[in-house]
């Protein structure tokens, strides 16, 4: 079974990941990277008004064959005033 590697960068920096995992293809390497964001987006939140998760996913070569990326913004308007 080939072997994928999960880079997360975020807020926080760049992690690398130096394991890897085995599965099956390609697309469940896909799938893989796909759930892996939202899982780091849920625990990070809140941080700020701005936040930016990406998984890149690289096979054994090392070339990056995908990335899987989230972000989250809020956005504050100004307070509206009463016409009273």
């Amino acid at each position: 079974m080939p072997r994928f590697y999960f880079d997360i960068s975020d807020n926080e920096g760049f992690h690398r990941d130096d394991f890897g995992h085995e599965l099956e293809d390609y697309e469940e390497a896909r799938q893989q990277a796909q759930a892996i964001i939202p899982h780091i987006m849920q625990e990070e939140l809140p941080d700020g008004e701005l936040h930016i998760v990406a998984c890149d996913m690289r096979e054994e070569t090392g070339r990056i064959v995908y990335r899987a990326e989230l972000k989250y913004q809020g956005i504050r308007f100004p307070a509206v005033r009463s016409l009273e």
